[in-house]
This record gives structure tokens, C-alpha cells and sequence, in this order.
């Protein structure tokens, strides 16, 4: 991620502190393990509010566990290595619900890349493994609220001790090699216990895990690697019990969710990336991109959502964890920050929305995740400031522009042309770039802000009150049978186009076969169009400067029941008209009709 800091003093000081001591910890107690507050109460899940205090004891315990000491295999060693078989402790944290309905899900949470082991003096900071566990960082433990919570609600949760598959004490690893090895044992041990077999859990588990329904929670560079193992493995297909005893997955919620390897596809199952707005860890956001993969994948057949979380940290999900920054020059979006208690409050109200939705299809709960496609987007969620970015399955979306080539500038994804009147379009490609590397490119702004994701998109600049951005569709088309107009925009803060610490606005109109028009204008305060919050500086290495806060792309959804007066069986035309705003600079993308 230290690529894309341009500063060369907060490099250097990154550099060491990353380095030096990864993530700031708190050192584990040696008490029990606590049980954390209690689920929503039936009222707090209608106003959509995050979970209150408890009385104590009243969620069901989570129990400590040891399956035992083992090997997995490393298969970029030979036999005769010492690396070839690396040692490991099978031990983490287990919750089991209460009473009747058994079985039940499984839920699988993964920490992130958090110091295992001490690093010794002299060892040039690499750490060695094994280590001893009185001294091994328990940061598994850091999920116990969210592992009672869940089995509050009626899941089997365990969170995983993978400090083993993060270590670099014993070789570089194959990236989630030996991860999929751990889930692997962890997961059958599981299924023995349920199936009667031997138990070492500590918990009664005859009969209470259906590991034929399974899900994944993974933070930083768990919720990579919970991505990457549910493809490497094909965890996301049907066969994928018959080949493993487990599966398939129905759903992933990536946590702050890192980006450290490529290649990956579109997810096939539902995906929710969960970003903090203050991350100093994962510094720009990256795992965007895995909801970005997402949405160019033509093979995705589910959807998707990222939430942008504001003055959330990176650390602060994990209990174990202090916050990961010294400071955050030129930050004050991230003044103050969440609570640690709000943070993880909202991780539990979100994981359990996201569950009940995967496993049981709760339109409700899809509501209170900000997904109701046929809502406007919203500007908080549980009572925090958060906004989203969805994406709904292939078959309920009708798209316009997403935009994937330039030639989008000119014919929409329908067959319709596109025409500009007055408002100038530029296609930036997906990924990041300099104007070095692609000549033209600066109005794509990547090397003078974070536009997390950096998805492919549009530049849309107008001068003057009136411009107008025109999608005609073919053969006057139905649209009677969407809920929605849906499209994803951020405002450019280092455009004098727009008016330091204003909303942008516009208007969006549809033409009907018969000429007649209806028109809607975005909200005064629509959260996707507010000016970001930042600090501007001046660049010696870029022109145009550089802002220090984020621009992430989050939705806009239009009511097509708000567009009274057309036909919307005979729809021939879409307009943005610009009309609300003097001049104005926007990026634009995913442009298109939702059910």
C-alpha cells in the first residue's frame, strides 16, 4: 500500500513505523475471556440503532479451545527442508447458540496480519516460529464480542488462530497455502464433533453445525485472504461440501479488507466490503477493489455493497488492538474518532443484518445494510454516518454506463447513443496510474487523491449552468419493471469548478415516446455529492496539488415511482441535466436501472 503515498517524509515515516512494530497492540489479559454486550434489542433493530449493554452472562459463552499441535505442508520447500512441514497450534475461539434449532450455520472469522510471535533483538525484525504460547499474540481473541453476538443469533462462530499463516518465521509463505490448510483443519474437527466424533472444543456439539451452510468474516488481511480461499478452494460452488465436508460459502463481509495480491475474480456470492473512512493501516482503502472486481465481472451473479464508515479506524474492530496511528496529518474528517465500543457495535448490528440476509433472504435486514435498491441511498447506518456503494445481482439490473472502455462516451451499454451538450467527458480506466505512465490522464486526478478502488469511471466538467449528459435508449424501452435509477458519483475537491464546502447538485429527467418529460433532482445534502472533507496542499512532484482527505464513489438512487407524467413502459431517453449548479466537476460511473 506504500506505493500510493506521494508525500516523501510521511513515506519514510510510514516505512519505519510499519517496519518497526506493524499495528500498536494491547497486551492480552490474563482473565477469562469476557462475555461481550448483547444483541439489538427488537426496538433498536427497527430504528436501525447498534447493540446496547447487557446484563452480563446473557449471551451464550465463548469458550477458549486447543484441537492440538500439528503440521501443515509448504509446497515451496522440498521434502528434506525444515520448511517443508511447518508447525502449528489449532486453537481459537467458539461460541454455540442456545437451546432448540439446531443445526446451525457456521461462521468463520479471521483476524489480519497482526505480530504473532515477538520478534527478537538482532533478528532484523523478522519473527520466529514457533514461539511459545505463553507469549504468542492472541489475536483471535479480539473477536469474542462478535463470536457471542453471532451465536446469540443462531450460528456456530469461531474465530481462527491464523498467526501462522501470516509468519514470515518460518519462510514466505504461498499466499493463503496455508490458510485454506488451517480452515481445513479446523473445519473437519468441526464436523467430527458435530457428527458425535471426538470433540476437543470444549462445547457440547452433537448435532449443532451445519457446515453445509458457512460463511466468512475476515478483517484486513483476513477479509483478503477469507476472498482469495473461497475461490482457491471453490468454496462458492455448489459441489463444494462433496468435495471438502464443508460449504458451499454463502456470503463474505471483508473488514478493512487489504489488497496485496492479484488476480482475483468477481465474487459469485454476496460480498459486503466494510471501509473505514480513518484507516491508517490499510492506508488508501484498497480492498475497494474487491467490490470493484466485482462490478466488471460479467460472470458475478450476486450482489454486492461496500460501506464507507466515517471516523472509523483500521484497528478498532479487533478488541486486542490500539489504534494503529501515531497521527493523520491533514485528516480532519478523522477528528474525532469512533469509540472502539461504537466501532464494534456496528460490526456486530452489520454482521448480523448481513447473515440473515445470506442465509434466509431477509428483505428487512437488506434494508437496514442501506441495499433497499428502491430507497434512496442512505446517509448513515445503526445511527453512525456511513454511506454505500451497492451493486445488485446481473439479471435485476439494466446498465447504461459503467463505464468500461472509452467507447462508452459515445454509445451506452443499451445500444442507445450518448450525447454531450455543454459538459465535457473524459474515461479514466480502472487502476492506478501517472501521467507519466499514461500520458493525458490528470483529469483522472490519481496521483492527486484517493478515489478508493480507483475504479474505471467518468469525468463529467461543466461551466455553465444548462449542460446536459443525454443516454437515449432503443426502441422507446420498458422501465416499468425497475424500481430504481442508480448511479455512483463523488465531487472532485480540487476542481475550481466546485464551490469549496458545497454540495454539488443536478437533475435527472426522462423522456418518454410521446415527448412528455418528468424530472428529479438530486438532494440538497445528497450525501454522494457533498464536498470531501480534507486539507489541500501544494505538490513539487504533481501538478494540480494534492487533498489529504478521501473521495470514494458511493451511490445515488433515483425512485422511478418519484418520475410522475411519462410513460415508463415507452422510456426513449435519460438526461443528467446540470442545472442545478453554476459549473461543476464530477466522477461518475455505474449508471443504471435496478429491481
Amino acid at each position: 500500500m506504500l506505493e500510493y503515498i506521494r508525500k516523501p517524509l510521511i513515506m519514510v515515516a510510514l516505512a519505519f513505523l510499519l517496519v518497526a512494530c506493524s499495528s500498536p497492540v494491547v497486551q492480552p489479559s490474563e482473565a477469562p475471556i469476557k462475555t461481550p454486550a448483547a444483541p439489538p434489542s427488537p426496538e433498536a433493530a427497527e430504528t436501525g440503532q447498534a447493540a446496547a449493554t447487557a446484563v452480563p452472562g446473557s449471551l451464550p459463552s465463548v469458550v477458549e479451545y486447543n484441537l492440538g499441535d500439528t503440521t501443515i505442508t509448504q509446497s515451496m520447500f522440498p521434502e528434506d527442508s525444515r520448511f517443508h512441514n511447518m508447525p502449528v497450534r489449532l486453537n481459537g475461539i467458539i461460541a454455540v447458540p442456545e437451546g432448540d434449532g439446531a443445526p446451525y450455520p457456521v461462521v468463520v472469522i479471521l483476524h489480519g496480519n497482526h505480530p504473532g510471535c515477538p520478534v527478537p533483538e538482532g533478528d532484523h525484525m523478522v519473527d520466529r516460529w514457533p514461539c511459545d504460547p505463553e507469549v504468542e499474540r492472541p489475536n483471535y481473541r479480539g473477536f469474542d464480542y462478535l463470536v457471542s453476538q453471532l451465536a446469540a443469533q443462531g450460528y456456530v462462530a469461531l474465530s481462527l488462530n491464523i498467526n501462522a499463516e501470516n509468519t514470515f518465521g518460518f519462510g514466505e509463505p504461498i499466499p493463503i497455502e496455508r490458510l485454506g490448510q488451517l480452515v481445513d483443519l479446523h473445519l473437519n474437527a468441526l464436523a467430527a464433533a458435530s457428527s458425535g466424533g471426538e470433540n476437543k472444543f470444549g462445547v457440547e456439539l452433537e448435532g449443532r453445525a451445519d457446515l453445509s451452510r458457512l460463511a466468512f468474516i475476515g478483517h484486513s488481511q483476513g477479509g483478503e485472504g477469507a476472498y482469495w480461499l473461497t475461490q482457491k478452494s471453490a468454496l462458492d460452488m455448489p459441489d463444494s461440501f462433496t468435495n471438502h465436508g464443508y460449504g458451499p460459502a454463502y456470503g463474505i463481509l471483508m473488514i478493512a479488507p487489504s489488497a496485496n495480491w492479484d488476480g482475483a475474480r468477481g465474487a459469485r456470492l454476496p460480498l459486503a466490503v466494510l471501509l473505514p473512512a480513518c484507516d491508517n493501516d490499510v492506508l488508501n482503502q484498497d480492498g475497494q477493489l474487491f467490490y470493484e472486481i466485482s462490478r466488471l465481472d460479467p460472470e458475478k451473479i450476486s450482489w454486492a455493497s461496500s460501506v464507507w464508515l466515517e471516523h472509523a479506524n483500521h484497528n478498532y474492530f479487533n478488541s486486542t488492538l490500539a489504534d494503529e496511528a501515531v497521527t493523520r496529518p491533514g485528516r480532519p474528517d478523522c477528528k474525532p474518532l469512533l469509540q472502539p465500543e461504537a466501532q464494534r457495535d456496528f460490526l456486530n448490528a452489520y454482521a448480523i443484518d448481513f447473515l440473515s440476509q445470506v442465509f434466509n433472504q431477509d428483505q428487512d435486514a437488506l434494508g437496514r445494510l442501506g441495499m433497499q435498491l428502491q430507497e434512496q441511498a442512505p446517509a448513515e447506518l445503526y445511527g453512525l454516518p456511513a454511506r454505500v456503494a451497492s451493486l445488485a445481482p446481473p439479471y435485476d439490473r439494466l446498465r447504461l454506463l459503467l463505464p468500461a472502455s472509452a467507447a462508452e462516451q459515445e454509445t451506452n451499454l443499451a445500444g442507445g447513443s450518448v450525447t454531450a451538450e455543454g459538459v465535457t467527458t473524459f474515461y479514466c480506466e480502472e487502476g492506478h496510474y501517472t501521467p507519466m505512465v499514461k500520458p493525458g490522464s490528470e483529469p483522472c486526478k490519481r496521483v492527486n487523491l484517493v478515489i478508493p478502488g480507483n475504479p474505471a469511471m467518468l469525468v463529467l466538467s461543466w461551466s455553465q449552468s444548462g449542460a446536459a449528459l443525454r443516454f437515449s435508449l432503443p426502441e422507446a424501452s420498458d422501465l416499468s419493471q425497475f424500481s430504481s435509477l442508480s448511479l455512483r458519483a463523488a465531487l472532485d475537491p480540487l476542481s475550481p469548478l466546485n464551490k469549496a464546502g458545497a454540495y454539488q447538485a443536478f437533475t435527472i429527467q426522462l423522456v418518454d415516446q410521446q415527448g412528455n418529460t418528468a424530472y428529479v433532482h438530486t438532494r440538497a445534502d445528497e450525501p454522494a455529492l457533498q464536498f470531501p472533507v480534507g486539507e489541500k496542499e501544494e505538490s513539487d512532484t504533481f501538478e494540480g496539488g494534492w487533498f489529504t482527505g478521501r473521495v470514494p464513489l458511493t451511490s445515488i438512487r433515483m425512485p422511478l415511482s418519484d418520475f410522475t407524467g411519462v410513460d415508463l413502459s415507452a422510456i426513449r431517453e435519460i438526461r443528467l441535466l446540470f442545472d442545478q449548479a453554476p459549473s461543476g466537476s464530477l466522477f461518475l460511473g455505474d449508471l443504471e436501472l435496478v429491481r
